[in-house]
């Protein structure tokens, strides 16, 4: 991967990786975190912790929870980095406060400090959260309602958004305020969130990084910085495709050649390929996998190749794939078809040999993430 400070993120035209939508106008969400609407990254991490909460089916979400959940996200970039979030950002203030007193450290339980920090009776931290709500619910609703807002006063924009987001079905959410103030999430936006949720994050990742870009320009690898990397053990992936490749007879999609003993002499042992790089998304799922040799791995590396011409034979291997487990009944492997690619019936497309139908889900899901990972400065290959 080249040097991700190396490319210009904020000249590079992204509206249009935001998914499509009938239902909700997802033309005003994709100006959400429009440049000139960001001064700190409260926006970015606020949209991830409502992503985070609708994912898990959750409509009506407390502020403070996801407060909690910015802090959470921006605590590792920050405890182990000591990455810049602008002279307007106060997210260090709880992220320092409760390491200095707590003593959490850079890489702690994430589960654990998001309850933590979401249930503490510290009077000290609380101010710090209600602090962080001072602007941000409201002002990421701003885009719904630009001709309302037009020539209003700043002091008068968070009551006036507050009340024409109860009156308005078609923005992201309603502001409820009470004892303790809450977001419902509207109808369609919950269904958006959650069937976009992968490609989504990923968006918001790639407005995040080039907003620390501008304000780490000497940082390298800033996107490599913003999670604590995650352990990879590919044993169980690589027995599971020994099955399918025995069953399906699969030839590797790089060289083209079967998985056979002379071919693993000349080109190494198998081995389990991320087709859109680990670096990039970072996990293991199986729709992302692709049984190659070890030599051929090690070319490609965390670099991308041509989709033109390595797209269509990744699909064949993939549904060859997921018949298998179809056939098979293993239904721990097929939940990653299921949540990934949004394939709520798999044993029925896979009765009635629906391959274009899954081919189209894949395609659906590989294409943005290739896209923004191309944004970021992961290489493109054409050719192993």
């Amino acid at each position: 991967m080249s040097n991700i400070t190396d490319l210009s993120i904020g000249a590079i035209e992204i509206k249009n990786i935001v998914p499509t939508s009938s239902k909700v106008d997802y033309r005003i969400f994709s100006r959400l975190l429009d440049e000139d609407r960001v001064v700190a990254s409260y926006k970015m991490y606020w949209l991830l912790g409502i992503l985070d909460e609708v994912s898990i089916g959750n409509r009506e979400i407390e502020f403070n929870k996801i407060i909690s959940r910015m802090i959470v996200y921006a605590w590792y970039p920050t405890m182990q980095y000591r990455l810049s979030f602008g002279s307007f950002d106060n997210l260090k203030k709880p992220i320092n406060y409760i390491a200095f007193k707590y003593g959490y450290a850079a890489n702690c339980d994430e589960r654990k400090l998001l309850e933590f920090i979401y249930s503490s009776d510290d009077s000290e931290l609380n101010k710090m959260i209600k602090e962080l709500a001072y602007k941000v619910p409201y002002r990421l609703l701003s885009p719904f309602f630009t001709e309302e807002l037009k020539g209003q006063k700043d002091n008068l924009k968070n009551n006036m958004i507050t009340e024409l987001s109860v009156e308005e079905c078609n923005c992201l959410y309603k502001i409820i305020k009470g004892d303790k103030d809450k977001i419902i999430i509207n109808e369609g936006w919950v269904d958006y969130l959650k069937e976009n949720y992968g490609v989504i994050k990923y968006w918001i990742y790639y407005k995040l990084i080039s907003f620390l870009q501008k304000r780490n320009p000497n940082v390298p690898a800033i996107a490599f910085k913003l999670e604590v990397p995650k352990s990879r053990n590919l044993t169980t992936a690589t027995n599971l495709w020994k099955k399918i490749i025995n069953d399906k007879k699969i030839k590797d999609i790089y060289t083209g050649k079967d998985f056979v003993v002379e071919n693993y002499n000349f080109y190494g042992v198998l081995s389990i390929d991320h087709f859109i790089p680990w670096s990039f998304v970072l996990h293991d799922e199986m729709w992302n996998l692709i049984p190659t040799f070890k030599n051929i791995n090690s070319k490609k590396s965390d670099k991308l190749l041509s989709l033109d011409k390595y797209l269509g034979d990744f699909c064949d291997v993939q549904y060859a794939a997921f018949t298998y487990l179809c056939d098979k009944r293993i239904g721990k492997d097929l939940e990653s078809y299921v949540e990934g690619l949004k394939i709520d019936e798999p044993y029925k497309l896979n009765n009635y040999k629906r391959k274009q139908e899954f081919d189209k889900k894949l395609r659906e899901c590989i294409n943005p993430l290739y896209q923004i990972a191309r944004n970021q400065g992961f290489e493109v290959m054409e050719k192993i």
